[in-house]
C-alpha cells in the first residue's frame, strides 16, 4: 500500500514540473504586409501546443531593426494567425516585426524570423520621363517559403493595378509614355502559405520628355486619281498623339496632314499631283506633350511617264523615275498593263527603269503602270497610270479568198484573192490548215497586184481537204486584216462495174463565199480532152452524179472529170467566182467478143472481133494456121478477115490492145472456117 502511495506522488510531481517548465516555439512568421499608410498586417503559421501551454504571442517591432524592440501588442488566442498593427508608420518607412510565443504564463519563446516591410522609393518621374523605383528585400535571405520574384504594380486609372515588372531584382525602371499622367506604384511578393507582402503605395506625377521612337515610311504610291498614299508601320511608342506627313522638296519640308491615333497608318494626300510628276514625302510622329521624332528618310513616288510608241514594230516604250529609299532596297520593278479597259496582269518586270512592250494591236486602248517590290517583297508601291491608242499604218480595209481551185493538168492548188487597193501594202502572207483550225505560215507573197493567184504545190489534191486564209502586211509588214477561209473540193469517181456504162461522180461542199455557193459544173474528158461545155450543172444540195456512157463505146475507156463550184449572188464585194476541184479519172474495162467460127462463102462470111473502149493506136489482130505461120494482120478494129486462100480448118488469132489505164493485153484463142 506504501508503494502504491509512492508511486502516485511520483507521476503528480512529473506531471505538475513538466507543465511548469515546457515552452511553445514562436509562431513561423510569413508575411508583414502595408494594409494603409498607417497600418500593417502580420500572418503567421502557429506552433504546435500538444498540452495546452500556450498562454500569448507578442509582436514586437522595431524601426532600425536593432535592440530595442518594443512589444506593440498581444494574441491571446492560439489559433489565430494574424495581427495588425495600427496606428504605425510603415506608409512613410520600414519596420521590423518578429513574433514570440509566451508559455505556462512567464516562458517566452525565441523570437520568430524577423521581416521587414516593403517599402518602395520613386523618383526621377518629373525629371527624365523614367520612373526609377527600388525597394528593401523582407528578409535576407529571403524564407525559404517565399517566392523568389517581385511584381511591380502600376495604378492607372484609380482603381485598376496592372503588374508592369516581376522579377528578382529589387529595382525597376518604368518608361513614362504619357505626357503628364499621375502613377501610384506598389511592389509585392508572395508566400507559399498564401499570404502575400505589400508594401507601401508611392505615387508622383510623371512627366514624357523624350521624343517618340523613329519611324519608317513603307512606301509611297499613286492611286487611280494621281494622288500620293502613304503608308508605315504603327510606332512602337505608347504615347503617340499623331502622325505628322511632309511634302519634300529639295531637303524643304511642309507639312501637308496628320493622321492621329497609333493604329492609323496610312494617308492619302488629295492635293498631290502624283499623277503628273514624281512626289517626296517623309513622316514623323510626335508624342501628346508635343515631342517630334527626326523626321524620316525621304520617299520618292514613281512617274511612268507616256509610252514613246513604235509604229512599225507596234511597240510601246515605258519609262519611269526610280523609287528612293524602299526598305530593304529595290528588287524590281513589275509591270502591269490593261487593254481595253479589261483587268490588269502582269506583262513583266525590269531591274532598270525601262520597258518594253511589243505586240500591240492598233485601235486598242493601253494602259500601264509599275509596281516596285523590294527584296524581301514584303513591301511594294505602285506608279501613276498613264493609257493611250495604238495606232498602225494606213492599211487595206479588206482581204478576200475569191476560190481555191484545182489546176486540172498540173493538179496544184491555186488560191486567187483580192485585196482592198485603196491603201498601200507590203505584201501578203499565205496560211494552211489541215483542219481548217491549226493553221500554219506557207509562204509570203511581196506581190501588190490585185487580184493575185498563189500556187501551191505542196499538195496532194486528189486525195486531201486544204484550207487557206490570206493577212495583208501594212508597210512596216505587220500584220493586218484577214480574209475569209476557203477550202479545195475533193472529187472521187469510180466505175460501176455492175452497171457496164455508168461513171459515179461524189464531191464534198465548197468553202467559202460570201455569195454562198449557187450550184456545181460537171465537166468531163474523152479521150483525154475536156470539153469546155459542162456535161451538166447540178444545184447546190447535190454532191454525186451519175454518169452514162454508152454513146462513148468506141472510146478508150478512160474518162475523165472535174466539178466547178459556181458562186451565188450577194457577195458584198461584188464577185461571182467559180472553184475547181481535182481531175478524177474513170476506166471503163475493155470489152471484145471473138467469134470462134466463120463461113468466107456463106452469110458471116468475114470474121471480125467486136472491139468496146480499146486503145485504137496500139490495137493489132493476127492469125496463124496449125504452122504458125501468120496469114492475116490488121490494126483496125474495123476491118476483119475474109478467109480468102484458107482451107477448113482451125487457126489461132492472137489481139494486142492497150486498156484504158494504158495495160497492154494479148488475147489468144481459136477459131473454125466453115465451107
Amino acid at each position: 500500500m506504501k508503494k502504491i502511495a509512492l508511486y502516485f506522488l511520483f507521476l503528480f510531481n512529473l506531471f505538475f514540473f513538466t507543465r511548469i517548465n515546457a515552452q511553445l516555439a514562436a509562431p513561423d512568421l510569413r508575411c508583414v504586409s502595408v494594409a494603409t499608410p498607417t497600418t500593417a498586417v502580420l500572418t503567421w503559421v502557429i506552433p504546435p501546443d500538444p498540452t495546452g501551454v500556450f498562454s500569448q504571442y507578442q509582436i514586437w517591432t522595431s524601426v532600425t531593426g536593432l535592440p530595442p524592440f518594443n512589444l506593440i501588442g498581444v494574441v491571446n488566442t492560439y489559433t489565430q494567425t494574424s495581427f495588425t498593427h495600427a496606428p504605425t508608420t510603415v506608409g512613410n518607412q520600414s519596420r521590423y516585426y518578429y513574433v514570440t510565443t509566451v508559455s505556462s504564463g512567464t516562458n517566452i519563446s525565441v523570437p520568430s524570423d524577423t521581416l521587414k516591410t516593403l517599402f518602395v522609393n520613386l523618383s526621377g518621374s518629373s525629371v527624365n520621363g523614367v520612373s526609377s523605383l527600388n525597394w528593401n528585400a523582407m528578409r535576407v535571405p529571403l524564407l525559404p517559403t517565399s517566392s523568389t520574384s517581385y511584381t511591380v504594380s502600376r495604378e492607372a486609372p484609380v482603381g485598376v493595378w496592372t503588374p508592369i515588372y516581376t522579377g528578382s531584382n529589387l529595382s525597376y525602371k518604368d518608361t513614362i509614355y504619357k505626357c503628364k499622367i499621375f502613377y501610384n506604384y506598389q511592389v509585392e511578393i508572395s508566400d507559399a502559405l498564401g499570404c502575400i507582402s505589400k508594401s507601401n503605395i508611392k505615387g508622383d506625377t510623371c512627366r514624357n520628355k523624350q521624343a517618340p521612337y523613329a519611324i519608317e515610311l513603307d512606301s509611297v504610291s499613286v492611286n487611280t486619281s494621281g494622288q500620293a498614299v502613304m503608308g508605315w508601320q504603327p510606332s512602337l511608342s505608347q504615347d503617340i498623339d499623331c502622325y505628322v506627313i511632309y511634302s519634300s522638296n529639295g531637303g524643304f519640308l511642309t507639312e501637308v496632314g496628320r493622321v492621329c491615333g497609333v493604329n492609323n497608318t496610312s494617308f492619302t494626300y488629295t492635293a498631290s499631283a502624283a499623277g503628273s510628276s514624281s512626289e517626296g514625302y517623309c513622316i514623323a510622329a510626335v508624342d501628346s506633350c508635343g515631342n517630334f521624332n527626326i523626321p524620316s528618310l525621304t520617299h520618292n513616288s514613281i512617274f511612268i511617264t507616256a509610252p514613246t510608241y513604235d509604229l512599225c514594230s507596234r511597240t510601246a516604250n515605258l519609262s519611269w523615275t526610280p523609287y528612293s529609299n524602299l526598305p530593304k532596297g529595290v528588287l524590281k520593278y513589275d509591270v502591269y498593263c490593261s487593254t481595253n479597259g479589261g483587268a490588269y496582269n502582269l506583262i513583266g518586270s525590269s531591274t532598270t527603269t525601262n520597258f518594253s512592250h511589243s505586240g500591240l494591236v492598233p485601235g486598242e486602248v493601253y494602259c500601264y503602270f509599275v509596281r516596285v517590290r523590294n527584296t524581301d517583297l514584303s513591301i511594294s508601291a505602285s506608279s501613276n497610270i498613264q493609257c493611250f491608242t495604238a495606232t498602225g499604218l494606213p492599211a487595206p480595209t479588206f482581204v478576200y479568198v475569191n476560190s481555191v481551185s484545182v489546176n486540172t493538168y498540173s493538179k496544184f492548188i491555186e488560191v486567187t484573192y483580192t485585196v482592198d487597193t485603196t491603201k498601200t501594202f507590203k505584201g501578203c502572207v499565205i496560211y494552211k490548215s489541215a483542219d481548217g483550225i491549226s493553221f500554219s505560215k506557207i509562204a509570203y507573197v511581196t506581190s501588190t497586184v490585185s487580184p493575185y493567184t498563189y500556187i501551191d504545190k505542196d499538195v496532194k489534191a486528189t486525195e486531201n481537204i486544204y484550207y487557206y486564209k490570206v493577212e495583208v502586211a501594212d508597210e512596216c509588214e505587220n500584220p493586218g486584216v484577214v480574209s475569209n477561209i476557203s477550202k479545195n473540193i475533193v472529187l472521187k469517181v469510180y466505175h460501176d462495174n455492175e452497171s457496164l456504162f455508168n461513171n459515179v461522180l461524189t464531191w464534198d461542199d465548197y468553202t467559202t463565199w460570201l455569195g454562198g455557193v449557187e450550184s456545181f459544173n460537171i465537166y468531163r474528158a474523152v479521150n483525154g480532152i475536156f470539153d469546155p461545155t459542162p456535161i451538166v450543172n447540178v444545184p447546190v444540195g447535190s454532191w454525186t452524179y451519175n454518169d452514162n456512157v454508152q454513146d462513148f463505146v468506141s472510146a478508150q475507156g478512160k474518162f475523165s472529170y472535174y466539178v466547178e463550184a459556181v458562186e451565188g449572188l450577194g457577195n458584198t464585194y461584188g464577185f461571182k467566182d467559180m472553184a475547181k476541184s481535182n481531175p478524177a479519172d474513170a476506166y471503163v474495162e475493155v470489152n471484145i467478143y471473138v467469134p470462134n467460127a466463120f463461113a468466107p462463102r456463106g452469110i458471116n462470111n468475114v470474121w471480125l472481133p467486136m472491139a468496146q473502149y480499146v486503145e485504137k493506136t496500139d490495137y493489132k489482130v493476127m492469125v496463124f494456121n496449125r504452122y504458125g505461120v501468120k496469114i492475116f494482120e490488121t490494126h483496125s478494129d474495123v476491118e476483119g478477115w475474109t478467109g480468102d486462100a484458107a482451107t477448113d480448118d482451125v487457126y489461132v488469132y492472137l489481139i494486142e490492145y492497150k486498156n484504158a489505164r494504158g495495160e497492154y493485153i494479148q488475147l489468144k484463142g481459136h477459131l473454125n472456117i466453115v465451107r
